[in-house]
């Protein structure tokens, strides 16, 4: 990472790009958002824009709002450069970046390619960086503070994707992570499968450490059994998705998952997701902490039990009650004959 900011204020715009998407949100959600506070808080003091439909009027109401009982809010913004093609509206733009102020941290969330010895949106010459991009060099530009030059407040991170052949390494090292431990061949097996896809690689990583119930190292055979050859949809990414309450997501994947699974075996999953968040929600009404919440519902591993604490807060005790009370309901007019389970499923994803 580099940090172009002044020692004395906080960073007041990011600029995280590269191809490695998945490493990027994992930042923002785990090391950034964190930080403004506990998630209640956090969660009123974020804007998401996207731009390629938000306006420069837009952004600037979302950079000037001031923070709601904490210090700094965050305005996360993705494709930010896809309407700054012409030399007037980057002047425009670079503008809005110099007066975000310091209560505001602004994310630009750059997806970009790695192609030969650049990348191909945010290019660089070593050989003469005037050829840089035009936000590159405006972040290294110094600014006049009391008349002296200082850095402009910009941290500048580059998420690249791992090289294949460093992905078994990278997949160990994600399941220590994640409380569990791959072996060697285990991991250069995964690796296989999935390439440098580190999304997917997480995904199955945390499906297969399920499969061995975090008791042993997974072995070779354990991915040979339990991994998804060709990156296909899971089922464990479908009820992440609907314990985020992304409504979207979770439906397309239940539409893929439905075309290669019995709609029973799916709604297995749901109804063990739901029964967690339920109980998890219960222990953090209680007061319980993360440690004590994990022994009452039975599991070890701090990264599902913090999971599962992130999305148990999305919702209230109530609300999943009642959707428990749903499932139970599906299942009974499934077993009697009296509706489909697969478009039952459908409307219950909408209605989430």
């Amino acid at each position: 990472m580099s940090d172009l900011s002044h020692p004395d204020q906080k960073p007041t715009v990011y600029i995280l790009y590269g191809d490695d998407l998945y490493a990027m949100q994992t930042f923002l959600q785990e090391k950034m958002i964190p930080r403004i506070g506990e998630p209640g808080i956090a969660e009123l003091n974020i804007a998401r824009l996207d731009g390629r439909q938000a306006g420069d009027e837009e952004l600037r109401t979302a950079i000037q709002t001031l923070p709601f009982l904490a210090e700094r809010r965050l305005v996360i913004l993705s494709h930010p450069l896809a309407r700054l093609t012409g030399k007037s509206a980057q002047e425009k733009y670079k503008q809005i970046l110099d007066h975000v102020p310091p209560s505001t941290g602004l994310v630009l969330l750059i997806e970009d390619e790695w192609y030969g010895k650049t990348w191909r949106t945010l290019k660089t010459d070593p050989r003469d960086p005037k050829k840089d991009h035009w936000l590159l060099r405006w972040a290294r530009e110094p600014v006049l503070v009391e008349g002296k030059e200082q850095p402009r407040p910009v941290i500048i991170k580059v998420f690249a994707l791992p090289r294949l052949a460093d992905m078994p390494g990278w997949i160990m090292k994600e399941a220590r992570v994640r409380g569990g431990e791959f072996t060697r061949e285990a991991a250069a097996a995964l690796a296989n499968l999935v390439g440098n896809n580190t999304r997917q690689a997480s995904l199955e990583i945390e499906k297969i450490l399920a499969y061995v119930d975090y008791q042993r190292a997974v072995e070779l055979e354990d991915v040979q059994i339990a991994a998804a050859p060709g990156g296909e949809v899971n089922v464990f990414e479908m009820v992440d998705a609907m314990g985020m309450r992304d409504s979207q997501q979770a439906l397309k994947l239940l539409h893929t998952l439905l075309e290669e699974q019995e709609a029973i075996a799916i709604f297995g999953m749901i109804v063990r997701q739901f029964r967690l968040l339920l109980q998890v929600r219960e222990a953090l009404d209680e007061g319980l902490d993360a440690n004590e919440t994990g022994n009452v519902i039975g599991l070890r591993s701090s990264f599902q039990v913090g999971k599962l604490i992130q999305q148990a807060k999305k919702f209230s005790l109530g609300e999943l009650v009642l959707i428990y009370h749903r499932l139970l309901e599906l299942d009974l007019q499934s077993k009697s004959g009296q509706g489909e389970l697969a478009p039952a499923l459908d409307t219950f994803v909408v209605n989430l």
